[in-house]
């Protein structure tokens, strides 16, 4: 059980990764976080807790968790990954993270970029990444707020939304 468990654990940064580089035209540019993503890299987690739950196909970790993926760094209170277990070509089961959530005190840090909210939901197959309640992108003494960031990471798309959508742009020297 503790073996499927850092499976599914070494693939949970994997979505992580995506969560962007720095960009000046858009919210979040997630171009080469995406390719970074898909490169093997190891995954150190840890938290005050960890449970597994096998029969739901899932894995929580609560307490000051803390999730570091190559260059990113994901913090929160507690981090939920849901997971599937399929046979491969040899027959071993095959540990794929299907979503992961992240609640309480999210921040994700990736370079000179970090974005924040209450919590953040990844849909690792659709490549889809939603950071909701006061989310907040910032890079340098540039920063946007809003209730919700929204990127697609196979269109390269970012959205800011929910009531008004703040910006201060401050150019690089």
């Amino acid at each position: 059980m503790m073996f499927r468990a850092s499976l599914a654990v070494l693939t949970v940064l994997a979505g992580l990764g995506l969560s962007g580089m720095p960009a000046p035209a858009q919210t979040v540019d997630a171009t080469a976080a995406s390719k970074e993503a898909k490169t093997p890299q190891n995954v150190d987690i840890e938290s005050d807790t960890m449970e597994i739950f096998d029969k739901d196909k899932k894995a929580i970790f609560k307490g000051k968790v803390k999730a570091v993926r190559g260059k990113v760094t994901l913090t929160c209170d507690t981090l939920e990954v849901s997971y599937t277990e399929t046979p491969d070509a040899a027959g071993e089961k095959k540990t794929e993270v299907t979503f992961l959530d992240a609640s309480g005190n999210v921040v994700i840090v990736n370079g000179s970029q970090t974005v924040t909210g209450k919590t953040a939901h990844m849909d690792v197959k659709a490549n889809k990444l939603w950071v909701k309640g006061s989310a907040k992108v910032v890079q340098g003494q540039t920063v946007m707020n809003g209730e919700q960031l929204f990127v697609d990471l196979n269109s390269n798309k970012s959205e800011m939304t929910g009531g008004r959508v703040k910006g201060s742009f401050v150019p690089g020297k």
